[in-house]
């Protein structure tokens, strides 16, 4: 294989979970749920905020990268739902507390897909400044009440919470964990009703009730005639995201090992992304998944701390991650030869 991709390196990967895990509430989850769902407890938060999640899985991949915070050029954090105060910047938060202090902090939101795009926005900050050395990734989210209900929320998704944290480097500068090969993106943002339905806008948070529901558009979606259309576009989408890293990437569909996947309930999982991924790649390959649920843009994240686990020296994963919008992505890494 010719030598491609962007030239950067994932340097360390670290996933931080809360010790407390919370299984569904009995009255509301049947047998036909659990089956549907897949997951049958979910670590949660009793103590830690989101951010403080953030830097303790931060604190970890700097640890393992052997980059030192004051080498941090650049500080993206994203997440899905509060993070513990109404206006404020968790990124500078996050980079005071980990000593990235020379770092400039961003925050990122794009709703699932926020892990891929805070690790793509740091790579282009690291490509168009070259005197830059490593930039951190991170993301975390406490899904609590009253504003959110982990096992109720979202009928296509069950959330657990979490930190996880990426340093992002250049090839070749220090530890390599992965090799990052690709990174693309594809999005139809005519679909961004599906998370707002007929609701009007609302002139504070939760405005729209509490604990938020996702179902409630959802089913208004689903009644459109959007929600064929929502099938065919996001095969669409997909495929031109994978044929794009693919190419970028130089590698054959064939030399995929395995696929990390959003952590979706089983249904989602089963029906919807494993038949579109056997169609792109022309076979059923080895799979990443987790009974962790939905951890929001730390998925991706994590799923890049778990593909480094499973690799063996040069081997390439694939990582497929989307979010409501909509937005896909593909990303492709290999694990360096020893």
């Amino acid at each position: 294989m010719a030598e491609r991709g962007s030239g950067l390196s994932i340097k360390a990967a670290a996933t931080w979970f809360p010790p407390d895990r919370e299984g569904p509430p009995g009255k509301d989850f049947s047998a036909e749920d659990l089956e549907r769902v897949g997951v049958k407890e979910l670590s949660v938060a009793t103590h830690q905020s989101a951010p403080e999640m953030a830097v303790s899985a931060a604190r970890d991949a700097l640890a393992q990268s052997g980059v030192e915070p004051g080498g941090i050029g650049y500080v993206a954090h994203t997440h899905l739902y509060h993070q513990g105060f109404d206006i404020w910047s968790p990124a500078h938060y996050i980079a005071h507390q980990t000593g990235a202090v020379s770092g400039l902090p961003m925050t990122v939101q794009q709703t699932c897909n926020g892990g891929a795009l805070a690790l793509h926005l740091a790579a282009l900050w690291l490509r168009a400044t070259p005197e830059a050395a490593a930039a951190l990734v991170t993301a975390a989210d406490r899904f609590t009440g009253p504003g959110f209900d982990r096992w109720g929320t979202d009928d296509e998704a069950v959330y657990g919470d979490s930190g996880a944290a990426v340093v992002l480097g250049r090839r070749g500068d220090g530890n390599d964990l992965l090799d990052l090969l690709a990174l693309e993106m594809a999005a139809d943002p005519s679909f961004e009703t599906q998370l707002r339905g007929d609701d009007e806008f609302g002139a504070a948070p939760l405005s729209h009730g509490a604990p938020i529901s996702l179902v409630r558009p959802n089913n208004v979606f689903r009644a459109s005639s959007q929600a064929a259309q929502l099938g065919k576009s996001g095969v669409e989408k997909l495929y031109a995201a994978v044929q794009t890293s693919l190419t970028k990437a130089a590698v054959a569909p064939d030399a995929i090992r395995c696929v990390a996947i959003p952590r979706l309930t089983r249904h989602m999982r089963e029906n919807v992304f494993k038949p579109g991924i056997g169609l792109l790649l022309n076979r059923q390959p080895e799979y990443i998944e987790s009974e962790t649920g939905c951890l929001g843009p730390a998925e991706y994240l994590a799923n890049l701390s778990d593909m480094a686990s499973v690799l063996d020296p040069g081997d390439v994963g694939m990582l497929i991650q989307g979010g409501g919008g909509f937005t896909f992505s593909c990303t492709i890494v290999r694990r360096p030869a020893d």
